[in-house]
């Protein structure tokens, strides 16, 4: 199982419309893409949201990376929280985790 994570500061002031953005994309992955997906902020520390996602495979993450370069609905999503998020701070990991 492989588990990916990706995390983003978020610009202080913008924290209730980052967290509608981030509610908002998730339930469109999860509606759309059949994704179990969830999304949580950070406690402690620097104000960061993270998204974190479990796929079998890694040839299941590629299918969805290829299918998200596609979808408009999304990449319109993505576009429209520019601004809301430190320039340079998003970060993916992807973890896996033995059988």
């Amino acid at each position: 199982m492989f588990q990916s994570t990706r995390t983003v500061t978020v610009i202080a002031i913008a924290l209730p419309a980052a967290l509608q953005a981030a509610a908002e994309t998730t339930a469109y992955l999860n509606k759309n893409h059949s994704l179990n997906m969830k999304f949580g902020v950070e406690q402690y520390g620097s104000c960061r949201i993270h998204w974190q996602c479990e796929f079998d495979s890694l040839d299941k993450f590629d299918q969805l990376n290829q299918k998200l370069l596609k979808d408009r609905e999304y990449l319109d999503m993505v576009k429209r929280t520019e601004g809301l998020w430190v320039h340079g701070s998003l970060k993916d990991t992807l973890v896996k985790f033995p059988d």
